[in-house]
């Protein structure tokens, strides 16, 4: 078991600047112990070492750069196709969808002219409601917001959400 130095018996340290009787804080004048001196040769291989380094830690950074540029360009590409890929499969299954809606309906007994008229009725008011809600989206898109409430002053953001409202 371990045991705490506290405990232990207190032993004075051998202090030669110290005469007898007097307190560690009266010390008597120290004697020099000689430096060795510092050639300049080591000098300069001290600063060469801290510069070489520097350059590796500076390569390794911008490595380190690199890659996060890399991965994150592989991120938006793999993000673009993907979204692409779920457009285009959403397409076919809206195609498909109004493909069955249509067969559906002209076996209803309904005229061409009437399934074409409600399946363009149907996509219209679709299609519409998807304008309103990315044109609503669209009135939000501003920085400044972000610049004021950076700044500490939110007011002014709300403010113009409020005027933009009080437009419509």
């Amino acid at each position: 078991m371990n045991r705490s130095s506290v405990n232990d018996s207190a032993t004075p340290r051998p202090d030669g600047n110290v005469s007898d009787g007097a307190s560690p804080h009266q010390e008597q004048p120290a004697k020099q112990v000689p430096q060795p001196d510092i050639t300049l040769d080591e000098v300069i291989a001290a600063v060469t070492d801290l510069i070489e380094a520097k350059k590796l830690q500076f390569s390794a950074q911008w490595e380190l750069v690199g890659a996060e540029a890399k991965l994150l360009r592989q991120s938006v590409l793999v993000t673009a196709l993907a979204t692409l890929a779920t457009f285009a499969f959403g397409c076919v299954c809206w195609l498909i969808l109004n493909a069955a809606s249509a067969v559906l309906l002209a076996k209803a007994g309904l005229h061409d002219a009437w399934v074409a008229a409600i399946l363009l009725l149907v996509n219209g008011l679709l299609m519409f409601m998807a304008w309103r809600v990315a044109k609503d989206a669209f009135n939000h898109i501003s920085i400044n917001p972000l610049v004021a409430a950076v700044k500490g002053e939110p007011e002014e953001g709300n403010a113009k959400a409020q005027q933009n409202k009080q437009e419509r």
